[in-house]
């Protein structure tokens, strides 16, 4: 058997005992403890080695893997390899030219038997993912060179076509590298793309954001010329349903520009009739058209702290798209009857024409809900529907709780700019009544239509979401246990229901932002797929995403879709199979841009961060701690969602320690701990603009366990 396994090993190279007991058709418990005893055998003669995943690995001979790599500040790497599962420590001074995102071949050529980690050295880079970078432009006296804002381009970019550019120290500039240097001492080299403006002009500094993130800002003249061939002339067709004199509204953000989505509620003899009114993009940007490759390309429109980078032309996204008040548009509807409990009993999906009855926001919707009597006045003809919609939205909530979904009522944080882009304030923006109504009223299209067509049985595109990473879970369980919060259940057979339960036991305690922080980061990223495994986090078996068609790709797909389906009838072959081959493509590319959207977002945000905090430094702020790690403690501020670092460095009161397994740092001496959720009042000791870091130091900490 010891030959068998090791000649296994040597055509695998990664292996579990359940792998090798599969491939040697093991099914006695005799055979089994024999293989296991003939592992420890090979593992001790260094023909294998166990990695932290408790597979095993073949290191027998050299072995050479090919990866992603993924770079450190410091100069040091990880290389992933996917195909095997593991990942390999590249030491400072191996990386060659390899940056981040990179495909390499590495050489292992240890393990360390302490950790059982693998290291090695890149031998050579298979695959550029770099290609293009913003930076800032110094000239020296015989060129030029560009420091690139990418933290994972360390070395300089000496720029070869500088004179045909004309430009002055400072100023921000998108480069294509075109020579990867491959020593150490060696700068890479580049050329001038477009210059983006100097960095001290106003909005120069979120435009670089944008270009580094790879967000299409410019519409090409193809797109444009399109656009402008679009009539907005609106007209009642036979084919569109007359909703033009129902009571039809847009509830949405105070600056909102884009308004895809209204509603319209009534009450019925069997319950409500709740009428999603959707805008019908699909009319306009059809298949293959030159605005419907490039709404591809972007994938959803970045809201960002001054600016929106649209999706679609602003002729479609703020006008002839959006459901203004008082002028018709074309939409899709999704007519959902429910019954008295709040439960959907039929609905219909069919285009209407409408003229929206007023543009209410949020803003004023709540405070009709808190009894203030000027908005109750001012929105007199709109408060018979608003109490309806109500009396359904608190159901359907009601419902939705009832099942199981989980719900993260996390306050975010809003940078408010003026016109030169510099920050006035950082406020958090907590949904209301209002916000809570729109989305119960959204989930619930949302569902209906990814029901409809899961059992059409017709390529379709959905909005999944996963179970929780299994390891992350049992950390969560262990910290909420250790604080006396318990569920019943194995982990293992997870629930929806059972986490939103255990959010429901500790809300408004003190434990409260704490726990459900580290639960939050369980969660696995909903994505887009064309197989329905369902919404983990809703506890909903269908779902997708139709009610954003101006700002998300995918939801425009839906749209396509119904029309497609159900409005033309066509369900030919010709039909299925181009969707086919084009979904699978569609949905990965749109999850990637969604997430480099996010990126995009989160990087202005903390930038804006670091420029208010500028005004701050050395004034103390009361905080929380927000993450626990082996080099210091995250602390968010309160009122403003605002996150900087204690080093452990500057924790200079005792020697810390890092419990890894409860997120926990230890003082050795005085055994003071820090904890996640611990109360603490902080001084900005220090604001890092290029590299967008805040360093805090406290001044004092309140246990979170001392309050229990």
């Amino acid at each position: 058997m010891l030959e068998k396994i090791e000649k296994i090993f040597k055509e695998e190279k990664v292996l579990s005992i359940e792998d090798l007991k599969e491939k040697l058709n093991i099914e006695s418990a005799k055979e089994f403890v024999e293989l296991v005893k003939n592992v420890g055998k090979l593992e001790r003669k260094s023909v294998v080695t166990q990695l932290p995943s408790e597979k095993f690995l073949y290191v027998k001979e050299a072995l050479e893997i090919e990866g992603v790599i993924r770079l450190h500040q410091k100069g040091f790497a990880f290389v992933y390899s996917a195909d095997l599962g593991i990942e390999v420590y590249i030491p400072k001074g191996f990386t060659q030219s390899a940056m981040t995102g990179d495909v390499v071949l590495v050489k292992v050529d240890s393990v360390y038997k302490d950790d059982r980690n693998l290291e090695g050295i890149v031998q050579k880079v298979l695959e550029r993912n770099t290609k293009y970078t913003v930076g800032t432009l110094t000239n020296a006296k015989f060129f030029s060179f560009v420091k690139s804002d990418d933290k994972n381009i360390v070395k300089y970019i000496k720029i070869t076509n500088a004179k045909n550019f004309n430009l002055v120290d400072g100023s921000k500039v998108l480069v294509e590298i075109t020579d990867y240097s491959k020593v150490s001492f060696e700068d890479h080299k580049g050329i001038i793309i477009k210059s983006i403006g100097h960095k001290d002009d106003p909005g120069v500094d979120i435009l670089s954001v944008i270009y580094k993130h790879n967000i299409p800002n410019e519409f090409p003249q193809e797109v444009l010329e399109q656009t402008e061939k679009i009539s907005d002339e609106i007209k009642l067709e036979d084919k569109y349903r007359d909703c033009t004199n129902e009571m039809v509204v847009t509830i949405d953000g105070d600056d909102a520009k884009d308004l895809d989505d209204a509603i319209s509620v009534i009450k019925t003899k069997k319950g409500y009739r709740l009428k999603v009114f959707i805008a019908d993009v699909s009319r306009y940007v059809t298949e293959d058209s030159p605005l419907d490759k490039e709404a591809a390309n972007r994938g959803c429109s970045v809201y960002l702290a001054d600016r929106v980078v649209p999706m679609l032309p602003r002729k479609l996204s703020n006008n002839i798209c959006s459901l203004n008040p008082q002028v018709l548009r074309y939409t899709i509807c999704c007519d959902i009857d429910f019954n008295t409990k709040g439960f959907p009993e039929s609905y219909d999906i069919y285009p209407a024409v409408i003229k929206s009855k007023g543009r209410l926001t949020y803003k004023k919707v709540n405070e009709v809900y808190a009894d203030n009597k000027e908005t109750i006045e001012e929105y007199k003809e709109y408060v018979p529907m608003l109490k309806t919609a109500l009396e359904l939205s608190t159901k359907i909530r009601a419902n939705r709780e009832t099942r199981g979904a989980i719900d993260f009522d996390k306050p975010e944080s809003k940078v408010v700019v003026d016109e030169n882009g510099e920050v006035l304030d950082i406020v958090l923006r907590e949904r209301g009544i209002s916000e809570k109504l729109i989305e119960d009223f959204m989930l619930s299209a949302n569902e209906v239509i990814g029901e409809h067509f899961y059992w059409m049985q017709v390529p379709f595109i959905y909005r999944i979401h996963e179970e929780p990473k299994m390891e992350k879970l049992r950390q969560f369980f262990d910290i909420a246990a250790s604080l006396g919060y318990r569920t019943k259940g194995k982990i293992e057979e997870i629930e929806p229901y059972m986490l939103a339960n255990m959010l429901r036991k500790f809300k408004g305690e003190v434990v409260e932002t704490m726990l459900s922080t580290i639960l939050l980061r369980t969660m696995n990223q909903a994505r887009y797929s064309i197989n329905n495994i369902g919404h983990f986090a809703l506890a909903t078996k269908y779902y997708t995403h139709f009610t954003s068609p101006i700002r998300r790709y995918p939801d425009l797909l839906v749209h396509r879709m119904i029309r497609t389906y159900l409005f033309n009838g066509d369900v030919s072959d010709q039909t299925i199979d181009n969707f086919i081959s084009r979904l699978p493509d569609l949905a990965e590319s749109s999850s990637e841009y969604e997430k480099r959207a996010v990126d995009c977002e989160r990087e202005v945000d903390r930038m804006k961060k670091c420029e208010y905090m500028l005004k701050y430094q050395e004034q103390t702020f009361r905080g929380i701690v927000s993450s626990v790690t082996n080099f210091g403690v995250f602390i968010t501020l309160e009122r403003s969602n605002i996150e900087g670092l204690v080093h452990i460095k500057a924790m200079n009161d005792d020697y810390y320690t890092y419990d890894q397994k409860n997120m926990l740092l230890i003082g050795r001496r005085k055994k003071k701990v820090y904890r996640l959720g611990d109360e603490v009042i902080v001084k900005v000791a220090n604001v890092d603009l290029e590299n967008q870091e805040i360093d805090f130091k406290i001044l004092k900490h309140k246990s979170l366990i001392s309050k229990k």
